[in-house]
Order: structure tokens, then C-alpha cells, then sequence
């Protein structure tokens, strides 16, 4: 005998969810959860996403209100909240909009040079790119709320906020991890990132090829094999890397070990990055 199926129990925790503007200050409480730099260029928009628990009882799915007779659950403790928050606004995201760069390959190719300084100067170019451009420079959540889907939401519905026509965005990590295409900005897939290319150059001529970098555990007992002249090299040169991966970052807050350097590099190095833009229907 087949049961009977169950309807699904609503989930009252991404309900309660509210996106809003935000301030430097939202951005700062999250930025160390980010992997690139603190610095996120010319600001022009921070919209934050905020997790309210005025009047709820519990977050748990499927648990009934305070008016049932059955026992309710505790609050989970969700322990990061910004420097002024209270008891009923937690901090779950933080999302920056700055200014695009003058040059980017990767535009002209999906604009088909529409920004492209030559022919119309670089002064022409650059009214051209602020009035009709943004991109999207940091995207980050609180690591207890991520694997819900929220990071393309807080995309997805500040989009038409941005303040112009188009809204660009760059994804080291786009193919494994489409969040903006799921936020419905098209993806225009590009070559590895040239940065790289000088540290994948040493690692293939010492005989690490891509299978054998994979993990930074797989890259570390490579490079471990080989002869202490090749070893030092290798590391100088991710050293090298990280440090061009990471900017400012890796000057001021965060200087990996070497152990993280090969985990960072096992991850990145090999990825391909995504350009995103996105078009206002109504600019």
C-alpha cells in the first residue's frame, strides 16, 4: 500500500528575508568573508539583506506559531550582526555597485566595441561608460546563510536599482557557481584568466599538469617532490600569484601560508572567467 504524500511545510525563514540600501558599514561587517580585497573601487551603491525576527517565534521549517499548543523551537544563534543592528535585524548579505573600468576585453566583446575608447576618445568613452554602466564588484553573504539561493536573489532584485541601462559582473568561478545567470544576466564565457598564465607556464614545465592541481593537497605533495632548486621556484611564483589574486587584500589583512596559497591557487588558477551583463528593460 502506497502512504498518502504529505503536502510540503513552508518554510517561514526566507520569508521574513527584507533587501534594502545599505552603507559601508554592512559591506565591512561581511568583507572578510570575501576572497578578493576589502577595496571595492569607485562606490556607488550598497544595498544590504537583512533577516528579520520581529515577531516570529521560531525559523525552523515547518514548526507552528506561538498560538499552537505544541512546543516551538528556539531561535537558532545566529551570531554575526553589524556594529548596529538590534535584537531583530540580523545581517545575512551585502552587495556593491561601483563604477566600471575604462577597458574591459570582455565588454567589448559582448557589446561588440560599444565602449571601446578608439573613435571616440578616451574622455567620450569614459561619460559614455558612467552614464550607461555599473558593475556589480562584490557580492557576499554571512557563511551560515549560504546554500539557500540568496546571493542571486539580492542580485536578482536590486538589478533595476542599480541607476543605469546596463550592469556588468565578472565571475573567476562563473561555471561552477552561475549565481548571476540564475539572477538573469547573461553569461559570455572568456579565456583563462592571463594572470595565471605565467605560474601555469612553471607548474607545466616542472610536470604539474591541470589533473595533478586539482586540490591544494594534490598541488602541495607535487611541488614537495620535486628538487629544492624547482620547489623555491614554484613557490616564488605562487607567492607571486596570490599576491596579483588577492591585491590590497593580501597586503594589509589577509597574508596567506603556503598551504593556503596552494589551496587558493588550486581552486582559481584554472578557472575560466565569466563576464555577465545585464540589460534594464525599462533604463
Amino acid at each position: 500500500m502506497i502512504a498518502e504524500a504529505r503536502p510540503a511545510k513552508l518554510c517561514t525563514l526566507l520569508a521574513n528575508i527584507r533587501i534594502e540600501r545599505g552603507t559601508r558599514d554592512d559591506w565591512l561587517a561581511l568583507a572578510r568573508f570575501h576572497y578578493r580585497s576589502h577595496e571595492a573601487g569607485a562606490v556607488t551603491g550598497i544595498f544590504r539583506m537583512v533577516y528579520d525576527t520581529g515577531g516570529v517565534r521560531t525559523a525552523e521549517c515547518g514548526l507552528r506559531n506561538e498560538k499552537s499548543k505544541s512546543k516551538t523551537a528556539t531561535m537558532p544563534d545566529f551570531s554575526l550582526r553589524t556594529p548596529h543592528s538590534t535584537l531583530r535585524t540580523v545581517l545575512v548579505g551585502a552587495l556593491v555597485y561601483s563604477r566600471s573600468p575604462l577597458s574591459l576585453a570582455a565588454r567589448d566583446r559582448a557589446t561588440g566595441g560599444r565602449y571601446r575608447t578608439a573613435g571616440m576618445g578616451r574622455t567620450a568613452a569614459g561619460y559614455l561608460i558612467n552614464r550607461e554602466l555599473r558593475i556589480i564588484s562584490r557580492v557576499v553573504l554571512a557563511p551560515n546563510w549560504r546554500g539557500l539561493g540568496l546571493a542571486s536573489r539580492l542580485v536578482a532584485e536590486t538589478l533595476p536599482h542599480a541607476g543605469t541601462p546596463y550592469v556588468e559582473a565578472m565571475a573567476a568561478m562563473g561555471e561552477m557557481h552561475p549565481l548571476f545567470e540564475r539572477a538573469g544576466m547573461t553569461a559570455y564565457p572568456q579565456r583563462p584568466a592571463p594572470q595565471g598564465e605565467r605560474l601555469r607556464a612553471a607548474l607545466e614545465a616542472a610536470g604539474i599538469d591541470r589533473a595533478a592541481r586539482r586540490r591544494g593537497a594534490d598541488l602541495l605533495r607535487a611541488i614537495d617532490a620535486l628538487p629544492p632548486g624547482p620547489r623555491r621556484l614554484l613557490d616564488r611564483e605562487v607567492e607571486r600569484w596570490a599576491r596579483s589574486y588577492l591585491g590590497a587584500k593580501n597586503h594589509r589583512t589577509c597574508r596567506l601560508g603556503r598551504e593556503r596559497m596552494l589551496d587558493l591557487a588550486a581552486r582559481h588558477l584554472d578557472s575560466v572567467p565569466v563576464y555577465y551583463l545585464w540589460r534594464n528593460p525599462r533604463p
